[in-house]
């Protein structure tokens, strides 16, 4: 079984990682889009090109997106990704070019090329996709479901005492995309932290012949050197490859559905998420209810180490 998906993403390392476990485990890539955030939109794009051309994946055609945020400044985050997002691992880049429509009006001809059988996968800041729905207000209606990588409900942040990277760096566009009327799994912090790579996985793909494995252990070790000072030894978490393991195999969690939103003014949580976990009110039961997002409950860990494993080949 495949997944015809589009790809929204700001192709660092762990993008990169997404898209090959993609490649290995059931995605068929429509379109990649890509957005500022990890490094500048033109070195994300021509990073998907690369990654996307390394696994032979060649006809995928690749849309250089947003520039900046909605509402403040670029910024940037080559210090976990390296100055040119692959790890300063010595990657030669791609010499295909991007295709000539830009990313939001992409999202919006194919969704409506083909309604209901997309899932929109969004791994970056969320401008392309905020800007789609400006763009198309029925947009919801046209694709089957989206997955984003972002925020931090209940635990802290890593772009700001709260704030998840890919919610700070635009959170008009989040609030846009939390509002919208679809169904939308939110893979956050809260769950993209237990999914550390243990020592046994990392050896694996080190000593492994395959040449994914070959290519992404280079890439890797930049990530790798950033969490060793973070987390105290030399591992990785998984943030972008869950989310495109849940878009592709669901079953591997348990999920709950909340009513969520974005803070936009607080001067210390400004990009938060805030869900209303209090239990006050009966929990919402619709997923398509505006401002409703399934968040990811429970995780099969060990099976969705196995299969991003199984995309390396090792």
């Amino acid at each position: 079984m495949t997944t015809e998906l589009v790809l929204d993403c700001d192709t660092g390392i762990d993008d990169t990682m997404a898209i090959v476990y993609g490649a290995g485990n059931g995605a068929e890539y429509v379109a990649c889009t890509v957005t500022h955030g990890n490094v500048p939109v033109d070195v994300g794009t021509r990073n998907t090109i690369t990654v996307l051309d390394t696994l032979g994946l060649t006809g995928v055609p690749v849309h250089r997106g947003a520039a900046r945020p909605m509402a403040q400044p670029l910024e940037t985050a080559e210090f976990v990704h390296g100055q040119d997002g692959l790890g300063d691992a010595g990657v030669p880049a791609s010499t295909r070019q991007p295709a000539g429509t830009l990313a939001a009006a992409e999202i919006v001809r194919l969704a409506r090329s083909r309604p209901g059988e997309l899932t929109l996968v969004a791994v970056g800041p969320l401008t392309n996709v905020g800007l789609a729905l400006l763009l198309e207000p029925e947009l919801p209606r046209l694709v089957k479901n989206v997955v984003v990588m972002g925020g931090a409900v209940g635990v802290p942040g890593n772009a700001s005492e709260m704030g998840e990277a890919n919610i700070w760096h635009d959170p008009e566009a989040a609030q846009l995309v939390l509002d919208a009327p679809w169904d939308l799994v939110l893979v956050g912090l809260e769950i993209t932290m237990s999914t550390q790579l243990p020592q046994e996985a990392l050896k694996r793909i080190e000593t492994s012949a395959d040449p994914r494995a070959q290519f992404m252990w280079p890439v890797m070790q930049q990530y790798l050197d950033v969490y060793e000072k973070n987390l105290g030894e030399r591992t990785c978490v998984l943030h972008d490859p869950l989310a495109m393991a849940l878009a592709l195999d669901p079953e591997l969690a348990t999920y709950r559905l909340v009513r969520a939103g974005v803070e936009l003014r607080g001067e210390r949580s400004r990009g938060q998420v805030v869900a209303d976990l209090r239990g006050y009110e009966p929990a919402p039961v619709d997923p398509l209810e505006p401002g409703v997002v399934r968040l990811v409950d429970t995780l099969d860990t060990a099976a969705f180490h196995e299969r991003f494993l199984r995309s390396l080949g090792a």
